[in-house]
């Protein structure tokens, strides 16, 4: 891409003018320059060498003076390696006598959430002894006599009850039962007999009627 002729299209005047199109003063007429690291220089001025990796030799002579001759043992024979230079040097620190980090007071752990399951059954010493039931009858204790009295009276008196709601019931019953039992002739005949009533009802009631209108017309007369 070229950045001088997309700029040029869109306005520029050209290399040392600021983008304003008609003053320089208004904006940057030259670029911002960048430094450059080109040197190994680190902090300071000291040269960096990444050459002399000493901690990793450090490391492999500290090992190479472990004595595992012995089972389940392991000496150290090397007392002046790299590492120890380092402790020695940081004593200020990590010292013997602790250093600094001495004056830390160590806290207790923290305590865990999962709980060991005993499979020890608890003594009946130990459990608590069943509440005692309230009496119901003051604090006098109830004789045989009277507890049996008691549950008699209560036995009558659920007798009764039942009793009570089954009468409307049997009747019921009863009506239903003597209606399974008649057959078809039998029926009807039932139902004859209450229509020949029901007509004869209604004849004598029509004869009063008669006779009642006959003796007022005498009574007018």
């Amino acid at each position: 891409m070229n950045a001088h002729a997309l700029l040029t299209s869109q306005g520029w005047r050209g290399t040392g003018h600021s983008l304003h199109p008609t003053s320089d003063e208004t904006g940057l007429s030259r670029p911002l320059l960048v430094s450059r690291k080109v040197n190994n220089l680190g902090v300071g001025k000291k040269q960096h060498k990444t050459s002399d990796m000493w901690w990793m030799n450090a490391f492999d002579k500290s090992l190479k003076g472990l004595d595992t001759s012995e089972e389940g043992k392991v000496v150290q024979k090397i007392t002046n390696g790299g590492l120890d230079m380092v402790v020695k040097g940081g004593s200020k620190y990590v010292g013997s006598g602790g250093g600094l980090y001495a004056s830390f007071v160590r806290g207790e752990p923290l305590n865990g959430t999962i709980t060991e399951e005993t499979s020890e059954k608890p003594t009946v010493a130990d459990q608590e002894p069943p509440a005692k039931k309230r009496r119901k009858h003051g604090d006098r204790a109830e004789s045989k006599e009277e507890r049996r009295a008691r549950k008699a009276a209560k036995r009558a008196l659920r007798a009764k009850e039942a009793a009570a709601k089954e009468e409307p019931q049997t009747e019921e019953a009863q009506d239903a039962s003597v209606k399974k039992l008649e057959t078809k002739e039998q029926r009807k005949e039932r139902k004859r007999r209450e229509k020949d009533s029901s007509r004869e009802a209604e004849r004598e009631a029509g004869e009063s009627s008669s006779e009642s209108k006959k003796k007022k017309k005498r009574r007018k007369e």
